[in-house]
């Protein structure tokens, strides 16, 4: 095999990161090919994708060009060898048109109240969505989704979201602006936690130190940034406004690791890259050079981001609070995206500005 340069190496290993990073998924798409030798062992695979069955098999040959439609699925669950154990805090949606040079990334918060899968594959009763992942893993998500949104799923990909954490230690913290001082008084800090918080009390009506994210520029190692990304209580919109947070941590961890000269460094550019894959878990079936080099131009200005249409917040018995989809604007963003027309939708419905966050 032919040593890459190591500039060129360097710009490869950034696709992989800004990519994943900075859309949550096409990164890591993208730069997937990098990943040889130990890097590649790093990288999980797995059956993330519906077996073919009558209601919703796959039987066409691996999608390699655009348009396609990737899934970003953030996990937390230390079973790597069974994705789907717990449920996903992280739902996104990534669009990339036929010309490759764009992406749109949509969330959709967790707690978004659609037809669950069966374990057949049809479409059930409602639940929030994060109860697909939970009951039957990353394939049956793809059957919800595809059935909400009429669209094809071409390829999932897990992240490790722990992982994410230890990359934010790896390149010093990432910085990112708030809006309005939050205090998540569900999050309950030791006495000698180091990080900023407020006097609050528990459910037994304790008397404890709450995390605070005072209003401003606020500094993010990769634990606080774990505590950042997962408040929704205390929020003004709740999950949608935890769903615009997770894409403004992720911008701004994407631009710090550009930021950085890692090519003068080997061992810290090793280090990040064994980390990112070790994040991944993706289809057995994905060809992920091909991917690579059809995504190969996508970077961090090229990505616009968004959030699924909600009409409303409601308590459903047996449910808990769930998020209520806006039928009519999401039947006019999933046409968008089958036509190939989202550059006019987001001149009609503007997308979120991922610069700064409640």
């Amino acid at each position: 095999m032919v040593a890459r340069s190591p500039r060129r190496r360097w710009r490869l290993v950034l696709a992989l990161v800004v990519a994943l990073l900075a859309t949550g998924s096409v990164a890591a798409v993208a730069g997937m090919h990098l990943l040889a030798g130990r890097y590649d062992s790093a990288v999980k695979r797995a059956d993330l994708l519906p077996a073919p069955t009558r209601s919703g098999g796959r039987t066409e040959p691996p999608k390699v060009r655009g348009p396609m439609n990737l899934l970003l699925i953030g996990s937390d669950s230390r079973k790597r060898d069974e994705p789907g154990e717990g449920r996903s805090d992280v739902i996104i949606l990534v669009h990339v048109p036929e010309s490759t040079k764009h992406a749109y990334v949509i969330s959709v918060p967790r707690d978004t109240y659609l037809p669950i899968a069966t374990a057949d594959g049809d479409r059930g009763n409602r639940n929030k969505v994060n109860a697909a992942f939970a009951w039957g893993g990353a394939p049956r998500l793809v059957q919800t989704l595809e059935h909400f949104s009429g669209l094809t799923v071409d390829w999932p990909v897990i992240v490790d979201f722990a992982g994410v954490r230890k990359l934010t230690d790896l390149v010093g913290g990432v910085d990112v602006v708030v809006d309005k001082t939050a205090v998540d008084r569900y999050r309950f800090l030791p006495e000698n936690s180091p990080y900023p918080s407020a006097p609050c009390t528990d459910p037994q009506g304790r008397s404890r130190r709450c995390v605070v994210f005072h209003a401003g520029k606020v500094h993010l190692d990769g634990k606080l940034a774990e505590y950042y990304v997962r408040q929704r209580r205390g929020l003004p919109n709740d999950d949608f406004d935890r769903a615009k947070r997770h894409q403004q941590y992720l911008r701004a961890l994407a631009e710090k690791i550009a930021d950085q000269n890692l090519v003068t460094d080997p061992l810290a550019l090793d280090r990040l890259v064994r980390a990112a894959a070790g994040m991944l878990t993706v289809d057995r079936t994905m060809p992920v050079q091909r991917l690579a080099f059809t995504l190969r131009s996508l970077g961090p200005k090229d990505l616009t981001f968004m959030t699924l249409p909600i009409a409303e917040n409601r308590n459903v018995p047996g449910v808990g609070a769930v998020m209520v989809p806006d039928e009519e604007q999401c039947q006019e963003l999933f046409a968008a995206v089958r036509d190939g027309k989202l550059s006019q939708y987001v001149r009609r419905h503007p997308p979120n500005d991922v610069t700064h966050g409640r």
